[in-house]
């Protein structure tokens, strides 16, 4: 049952832009067709919505990883790495304008 609703979702609406509405429409559908009783609904749509949250946590958290990765594999400066050199800049400049005092 979960699966059927699982699979409408994702393939008509898309996961990333599923809405608790959707869901509950979908989840109404189901009701009509005798499929699911209508005490089911609200852990029915509980469950659905946790699950597509984990889903959306797990995959940001999956492309924020290959992000970082292909960063440190091509050598690129991170904001940290910009950062600390601006303050050795800043260290130097001020070492600089002492000795010309």
């Amino acid at each position: 049952m979960l699966d059927l609703i699982k699979k409408s979702i994702y393939l008509g609406m898309g996961a990333a832009t599923v809405t608790k509405e959707k869901i509950e429409s979908l989840v109404d559908e189901l009701i009509e067709k005798g499929q699911l009783k209508k005490e089911e609904k609200p852990g029915v749509v509980k469950d659905l919505m946790d699950k597509i949250e984990k889903e959306e946590r797990e995959l940001t958290d999956k492309i924020k990883s290959e992000i970082q990765k292909s960063i440190e594999e091509l050598g690129l400066a991170t904001k940290k790495d910009i950062d600390e050199l601006n303050k050795r800049l800043k260290k130097l400049e001020e070492m600089l304008s002492k000795k010309e005092s």
